[in-house]
């Protein structure tokens, strides 16, 4: 078969990337993509970092639904934003960032429908098996301070604790030495440890036994929910294709995204404003206090001369009135 018809042929549901795809990095599957719209390339990173995707989503969402749908929309904003992420090694941290944004937007969405939509006994039928509020809370904090990492503390920890990678698994991915991998996975871990400290103080005493719950089960992600995701992706996101709840997400999450780059800009440019006036203001402040006295005018000079000239002069000699 050749790839033209691989291409052309659907993706079978649960269906695994063969090996072809397997060994390449995020880069090179992203580049296929962008350049070749190779299905089996974005099948490929459906799959790998799919199980952290849909791990964080269930983590924050309460109902089955809900996640499928925050994580068919993070992949559908990767389809629109593909081309613009600035360093595709850094695609695990960057869809974990896509991927929180978007839960945290479902969540919010699904509370507002479901307040306009309850009634006791609809509510009484889905309601789900309740967890644990505290240790909710505990995960869901944790995920917060993940995401605020800078990403090449936050990469390390989503490739090791979260898509299940060995060290050197992780640092082989992201073309890093192995020793730079530990040194930034064992930094992240102390510093994710002090903001969770920071948050609650019993937080460390649980802490890596908390980092441990949140990997993925490692059973394979659902079958419709990636052939449901690769086909939505190649579509486009069209209607139809993906439903109403999922555009909307995608645009929302969008739409959240622009304007906190557009608050980050902002702010840049607020703050190289204000180095601007002040190095300004210590160059001319300088300028001023190392400035030399001005040399007098020659027609001043010329009458200090003749004034100090015209006064007497004291003359040495005897005293008159010494005998």
């Amino acid at each position: 078969m050749t790839d033209a018809q691989a291409l052309r042929r659907p993706l079978a549901l649960g269906q695994r990337p063969g090996p072809a795809t397997a060994n390449l990095t995020d880069r090179e599957l992203l580049d296929r993509f962008l350049r070749q719209q190779d299905k089996t390339a974005f099948a490929a990173l459906v799959q790998r970092h799919g199980p952290m995707v849909l791990g964080l989503c269930r983590r924050i969402l309460d109902h089955e639904q809900d996640a499928e749908d925050a994580f068919q929309a993070t992949f559908l904003i990767l389809v629109r934003r593909a081309g613009s992420i600035a360093n595709p090694d850094l695609l695990g941290s960057w869809l974990y960032g896509v991927a929180y944004r978007t839960a945290r937007k479902a969540r919010t969405q699904a509370a507002r429908r479901r307040k306009q939509e309850r009634q006791v006994a609809s509510v009484t039928a889905a309601e789900e098996p309740p967890v644990d509020h505290a240790w909710r809370e505990l995960r869901s904090a944790l995920d917060a301070e993940l995401n605020r990492l800078p990403d090449k503390y936050r990469l390390p920890l989503v490739l090791c604790y979260l898509e299940g990678l060995t060290n050197e698994e992780a640092a082989r991915r992201l073309g890093w030495p192995a020793g730079s991998m530990s040194y930034r996975l064992a930094r992240g871990r102390e510093m994710l440890r002090d903001r969770m400290q920071g948050r609650n103080r019993q937080a460390p005493a649980g802490f890596f036994a908390l980092v441990l719950a949140l990997r993925p089960d490692g059973g394979p992600l659902p079958g419709h929910l990636v052939h449901g995701t690769v086909q939505a992706g190649f579509a486009g996101g069209q209607a139809g294709v993906v439903s109403g709840k999922v555009a909307a997400l995608v645009d929302a999450t969008l739409r959240g995204m622009a304007a906190a780059r557009r608050k980050l800009l902002h702010t840049l440019f607020i703050l190289l404003g204000a180095l601007a006036v002040s190095v300004g203001a210590t160059v001319f402040y300088s300028s001023e206090t190392a400035s030399p006295a001005p040399f007098p005018d020659a027609s001043e000079s010329n009458t200090q001369n003749a004034t100090q000239g015209s006064q007497p002069t004291a003359v040495r000699g005897t005293d008159c009135r010494s005998p």
